[in-house]
């Protein structure tokens, strides 16, 4: 072998090495600016030496590996981006590829509340299970009814709930009844405490304009100001003040975003979907009623897009969190006049029974 081949062949040799070993300088020195977390959960840190086993502290090792190895955003990106568009088929268990561009949460995949399970209705809730969660909403209204709280419990409807004709074919239901349908029909049968399902809202609103996001697991703003309305309608039984701002004019535009929501995030293709449902408008508020006092507002994601519109009708707001206990005698101290809760219909038993790893039972 003459000089010249032999160069070329320690060139290639160096070079395959350098790409072996390049992911893993990239991740220990960070030569190249790389795009931040997108996939909704917190990457593996490193191990700590306080592991109580060699055999923990390996495979705390081996889930950082595989969290932050180098380019690791990218190589995602690019594997989104050619299972997408040759295969059509996601690259990502929690995101679905639903027809017409729609992007849909699997939950599931997450451990995140159910949303195919109850699409498919796969799920039901027992009796046992219904009787526990009548009598935890029973107990929380008592609570607030001995000081004169107004208390409200309100469900958003899962995304595929109210755009089933966008999931993929390969999604079937099961049974037509989902959970939620169980439970407002047993709360209606058993216990006079109404619960507030905006499915009927949104599936009438949605004919004039898009009340979800098309890349995102959430209602735009449009379908949070839908559920606004209903909230304060029914609030407005018991504090006949409340007033409801009108949107000014009636008038609504859809624009087109360039970035896509949070499941184009986890695609790692959100500069790449555009969001088409993306929806502004303004409120009327020159013929608005006094504001009414405090509310006590314990929501979850889907409560972020109420703010805007609650601040209308209320002087103060007072987040508390989604899935932890109710701390009654901190809530007394606010003298709210209200208690809303509102949360998605993935989440019905962990949002209930105040525990976001409640385990569900199953028939």
């Amino acid at each position: 072998m003459d000089e010249k081949n032999k160069r070329l062949r320690l060139l290639l040799i160096l070079t395959f090495w350098g790409i072996l070993w390049l992911p893993v300088l990239q991740m220990w020195f960070h030569f190249f600016p790389e795009p931040e977390n997108m996939e909704n959960r917190e990457l593996a840190q490193k191990p700590s030496g306080l592991c109580s086993s060699p055999a923990d502290f390996a495979e705390g090792w081996e889930r950082y590996l595989v969290d932050n190895f180098g380019f690791r955003p990218y190589l995602i990106r690019w594997n989104s981006i050619l299972k997408q568009n040759f295969l059509n088929v996601s690259p990502v268990p929690s995101v679905i590829l639903g027809k017409d561009s729609w992007l849909f949460y699997h939950s599931e995949a997450l451990a995140d509340g159910n949303t195919v399970n109850d699409f498919r209705g796969t799920i039901p809730l027992t009796q046992a299970e219904l009787v526990k969660l009548q009598r935890r909403l029973e107990a929380n209204q008592r609570a607030f009814a001995r000081r004169s709280i107004v208390y409200l419990v309100a469900v958003v409807p899962n995304k595929n709930t109210i755009y089933s004709e966008y999931m993929p074919d390969s999604i079937r239901k099961f049974r037509n009844t989902t959970r939620l349908d169980q439970l407002l029909d047993h709360m209606r049968e058993h216990s006079p405490l109404k619960i507030l399902d905006l499915r009927e809202a949104l599936f009438k609103a949605k004919s004039e304009y898009p009340v979800y996001w098309k890349t995102d697991s959430h209602w735009n703003s449009y379908g949070a100001y839908i559920g606004y309305v209903e909230i304060i309608r029914q609030l407005s039984a018991y504090l006949p003040a409340l007033p409801v701002v009108p949107i000014e004019e009636g008038r609504v535009i859809i624009e087109r975003s360039s970035t896509g929501g949070d499941l184009a995030q986890m695609l790692f293709l959100q500069d790449a979907w555009a969001e088409e449902n993306n929806t502004t408008f303004n409120l009327d508020n020159g013929h608005s009623k006094p504001l009414m006092g405090t509310l006590i507002f314990r929501h979850d994601s889907f409560g972020d897009a109420l703010y805007p519109f609650l601040h209308y009708s209320f002087e103060r707001l007072v987040n508390i969190a989604p899935f932890a206990p109710y701390q009654f005698e901190a809530i007394f101290e606010q003298h709210p006049q209200a208690v809303l809760h509102i949360f998605a219909e993935r989440y019905i038993t962990q949002a209930i029974h105040d525990d976001f790893y409640y385990e569900e039972e199953r028939p």
